[in-house]
């Protein structure tokens, strides 16, 4: 009796052992930045935000993620204060796989499509000789049914992409990406609504690199959109309707801290102003 009693015993320590072992300790990290906006029709504002993020590798094939976020007018005070989560979900990764559930943020192709949180489903990534292959089924921040299929890759030195997206409507999309020098970047991408037969597309060419300290990056974008080719949950709903350069910088403050601003030189497809001035210090923690 006391052999089985011993005999349990070890075992049980071993399990505690190794599970120790794969359930590494959760890590923290988080950025937070302060914000001023100016644009045709809506006024200025000073907010600031703080996100959070914690994530733990359970063991070697399941993983977890989440995010809160705290955003604050400055302006205003408690007006418009909100604390949020949008990010939660539990992930797994088995060789070229990986699959991920619950709350997330989505970006595909250039942006053009999709690139926001507060996404509710399942997506999916792999590689396959070279091709990246992504898909996502769920709801989006305003319950709508949503789903999307991603291929990408490359050819000689140039990277190209597909995207197809429901989301209430049919939309499609192709980018591509290339370095023109060893510093310079240029992307393109177009979209299009096959529902409301709308398209859009944007180019953009992009000096150098914010990295490190000092480092300092300038692009020069021009976009002509259409008012209902692109989905609410694009890179900026300020492209939806217009057309127009933006010119915009990136200085690194410091290896944690970039200041970054943009001036926007739109006009509505109406022909009315459609401009915008944007400063953003942000730090990451």
């Amino acid at each position: 009796m006391k052999k089985k009693l011993l005999t349990i015993a070890v075992m049980t320590a071993l399990t505690v052992s190794t599970a120790s072992v794969y359930a590494a300790a959760p890590t923290f990290s988080g950025d937070a930045n302060i914000e001023y906006r100016n644009q045709d029709g809506g006024g200025d504002y000073l907010t600031n935000r703080i996100r959070l993020n914690v994530d733990s590798q359970i063991d070697d094939t399941f993983y977890i993620h989440g995010r809160m976020r705290m955003d604050n007018d400055l302006r205003n005070g408690n007006a418009d204060n909100k604390t949020s989560f949008d990010q939660a979900y539990l992930g797994a990764k088995v060789g070229q796989v990986d699959v991920r559930a619950g709350k997330q943020s989505l970006a595909i192709g250039k942006g053009l499509l999709m690139d926001d949180d507060k996404f509710t489903g399942a997506h999916l990534a792999t590689v396959v000789e070279g091709v990246k292959l992504n898909g996502f089924t769920g709801k989006d921040p305003a319950n709508v049914n949503t789903s999307y299929g991603d291929v990408s890759t490359t050819w000689g030195n140039v990277n190209v992409g597909a995207t197809y997206l429901y989301e209430g409507d049919h939309y499609y999309a192709v980018n591509a990406d290339t370095k023109l020098t060893d510093n310079v970047v240029l992307n393109v991408e177009y979209a299009k609504n096959s529902t409301t037969e709308k398209n859009g597309y944007l180019a953009e060419v992009v000096v150098g690199n914010a990295v490190k300290k000092g480092d300092m990056k300038y692009s020069l974008s021009y976009r002509d959109i259409d008012a209902s080719a692109i989905p609410d949950f694009t890179t900026d709903g300020w492209y939806k309707d217009s057309k127009g350069f933006r010119i915009k910088g990136a200085y690194k403050v410091s290896d944690a801290a970039t200041l970054t601003a943009y001036q926007d030189l739109g006009e509505a497809q109406n022909g009315d102003d459609h401009k915008r001035t944007n400063v953003e210090f942000a730090v990451t923690f």
